[in-house]
């Protein structure tokens, strides 16, 4: 809980110092990001097994170095996820993903729908065409800071116990425990900028989120390689 108040804090400073320049080289906005989300596992016996629907949502800081050359950064609460699907093909495959079954056997399986929730910040360089009062395009390259708030998972498996077959199903599992205390990850974005008003600005856009962390401790999850957390999102949002 510790480094989520000392990051809110942080950023909290930053937008009161930057709101106190009486310039126009500031802007704050709100936003929302409905997104698609999936995991990318990089080991044998795990595999991705669908996305998940979720939404990002915060504010919105820019700080114009010139006309076109911005540093854009933020405070999200972003709602991801994915599928992920664990196949075992040994005895001493007690783990399938976090579940472990003993004295199992062989062709073990077990399917997580899991659902996160980050407190998150994003920081890139935004490079924006220079048309006033006209609509103007923009594309951005940084990375993302991502500290998990919730984790929860529906899991269903199979094991071979004995010579028979054991379900073990929960839904709502809190798997807080099991995912790793920050995620860091690089982050493109693309799209425009339409005036609506004399001081407000209607932004829209795409942004991709590559995660280069692995969400799962390998510890709790059987040791599966890494898992990382991809995003595509629609960005929209108002500059005030």
């Amino acid at each position: 809980m510790k480094p989520i108040i000392v990051a809110t804090v942080a950023l909290l400073v930053s937008i009161t110092s930057f709101s106190q320049k009486k310039s126009k080289d500031t802007r704050i906005g709100f936003l929302v990001e409905p997104n698609i989300s999936w995991f990318h596992p990089n080991e044998n016996g795990v595999k991705n097994d669908g996305s998940k629907m979720g939404i990002n949502y915060g504010l919105m800081l820019d700080y114009e170095f010139s006309d076109s050359y911005i540093f854009s950064t933020g405070l999200q609460i972003s709602h991801t996820g994915g599928k992920l699907s664990y196949t075992g093909n040994a005895w001493t495959d007690k783990h399938v993903g976090y579940v472990v079954a003993d004295n199992s056997s062989v062709n073990n399986t077990a399917n997580y729908n899991v659902g996160l929730q980050y407190l998150q910040i994003p920081f890139a360089i935004k490079l924006l065409s220079d048309n006033k009062s006209k609509t103007n395009f923009w594309g951005s390259f940084g990375g993302f800071i991502a500290i998990p708030l919730k984790a929860r998972a529906d899991v269903e498996t199979n094991f071979t116990v004995g010579g028979n077959s054991v379900n073990y199903s929960k839904n709502n599992d809190n798997i807080i425990g099991n995912v790793q205390p920050i995620n860091l990850g690089m982050q493109i974005g693309a799209g425009v900028e339409l005036p609506i008003s004399d001081k407000n600005i209607l932004v829209a856009g795409l942004i991709f989120n590559n995660g280069f962390i692995d969400v799962t401790k390998n510890s709790s999850w059987g040791g599966d390689g890494r898992i990382n957390l991809n995003s595509i999102a629609l960005k929209i949002g108002v500059f005030f």
